[in-house]
């Protein structure tokens, strides 16, 4: 359920983000629109005197099922105030996921205990042989050392199975929050957007009664402007839809009104080293214990079946699962290294491109400025301008997306030496 609903609010972001992007071909959208879909979320340091009861909003209705349904877009109830740190305490105390995590390590115990006491019934029924010196022909002991094995993985890995699910969880919370927030920067910079292009417009207008620029200056900012409402209305759309996943992801009510007390702020570079990282990684990844099982598990089997006919396919088979399980555990290694290396490359590229994203929006501003300057004093075109707001406009836009990419890369390539994010399978 975790996976899916991590996936639908991934699936939301892009739906949001690509909106926000091509709503520039939309202009039927009017100055009211705008208003009445962008007040509710963006002010979300309402004060609690601005929350009135369920009982005396008459935006909000409750069914005979005691389901608090909200009327419009307006998030409601008592305002939470979450920090990423108290979203992620949240998640471990009443997550599905947590829950679930929990569940199977004590499955796992309950595994290896069970392994325990098959070996134990062994041992006891050849004490009793022994002591009554009668021979217990059903008494088959040749998968003792087996027993033993699969009781000494499973007691081992189901805590670390539990620290890779909590590792994923953990995950998928700074990508919803971080998401959400990106969203919250979008929206931000749509709305910094329209007030240039109204500002544009002023200016436009006020040139075209002075007599120095022609009607048609003015309906071309006109249409600007609308584009950038249409723009600013997507973008709002868009953080409702994510808001909703992430009240629905975190356990509130859908229309809960929660302010995220976090920024997106660039995060240092791990301090890790590439080979020290690799090195954690080969000994700590499920992946490179599973691998190790299976070949361990593979060869015991094989030596069980020696007094089978080399031809049989009793025997052919478990040699097969042998050659197969060796080609895992030496492929293991370098398939772990490998996601180190690429994390590592990842997160570097990452870094890059929030340098050159910082720069890019510093530069655009001071473009935009500029050419608002010239236009003023009739050196530039108003195609100038709006070319300039464009590119400030996008270049903010890139640097926000950024900024999210690369503190999920850092995270990515520290957790890649742990015991990762993936389960290994205990039977």
């Amino acid at each position: 359920m975790k996976k899916f609903l991590c996936t639908s609010l991934t699936i939301l972001l892009i739906l949001g983000g690509t909106t926000v992007i091509f709503a520039a071909d939309n202009t039927n959208s009017t100055a009211a629109a705008l208003d009445a879909t962008t007040d509710a979320a963006i002010e979300s340091d309402a004060t609690s005197a601005a929350i009135e009861s369920v009982a005396a909003n008459p935006a909000i209705e409750t069914t005979e099922s005691a389901v608090t349904i909200v009327s419009d877009m307006t998030f409601t109830g008592t305002p939470v105030k979450l920090s990423l740190d108290d979203a992620y305490k949240k998640m471990l105390a009443d997550s599905p996921g947590a829950k679930m995590a929990d569940l199977n390590k004590q499955n796992a115990d309950g595994v290896s205990r069970g392994y325990g006491e098959s070996v134990q019934n062994i041992k006891n029924a050849k004490k009793q042989e022994k002591e009554s010196g009668d021979v217990n022909w059903f008494l088959d002991t040749t998968n003792k050392e087996m027993l033993e094995a699969n009781k000494k993985y499973a007691a081992a890995q189901g805590p670390r199975n539990y620290d890779a699910e909590m590792n994923d969880l953990k995950r998928d919370t700074i990508n919803n929050y971080y998401q959400l927030k990106e969203l919250e920067n979008q929206v931000k910079i749509a709305k910094d957007n329209l007030a240039l292009k109204e500002k544009l417009l002023s200016n436009t207008q006020l040139k075209h009664k002075l007599g120095t620029v022609a009607k048609a200056d003015v309906l071309e900012a006109e249409i600007s402007v609308n584009k950038a409402k249409d723009q600013a209305i997507a973008a709002q759309n868009g953080l409702n839809t994510m808001k909703m996943g992430f009240n629905q992801f975190m356990g509130y009510d859908l229309m809960q009104n929660v302010t995220l007390a976090d920024s997106i702020k660039e995060i240092s570079l791990s301090n890790k080293t590439l080979t020290a990282s690799i090195k954690d990684a080969l000994a700590n990844r499920n992946e490179i214990h599973e691998a190790a099982y299976s070949l361990q598990m593979t060869h015991m089997l094989l030596d069980t079946l020696k007094a089978y006919p080399r031809g049989s396919s009793t025997y052919i088979k478990a040699k097969m699962d042998a050659l197969m399980a060796e080609t895992n555990s030496k492929n293991a290694p370098l398939t772990v290294e490998n996601d180190v290396r690429t994390k590592y490359m990842n997160m570097n590229e990452k870094h890059s491109a929030v340098q050159t994203g910082k720069k890019a929006v510093e530069n655009a501003k001071e473009m935009e400025r500029l050419a608002q300057l010239q236009y003023d004093v009739g050196m530039a075109t108003l195609s100038d301008v709006e070319g300039a707001q464009l590119l400030y406009y996008n270049a903010q836009l890139d640097y926000s997306k950024a900024l999210l990419e690369y503190n999920l890369a850092v995270y990515d390539y520290e957790q890649a030496s742990t015991v990762g994010t993936t389960s290994a399978v205990i039977k």
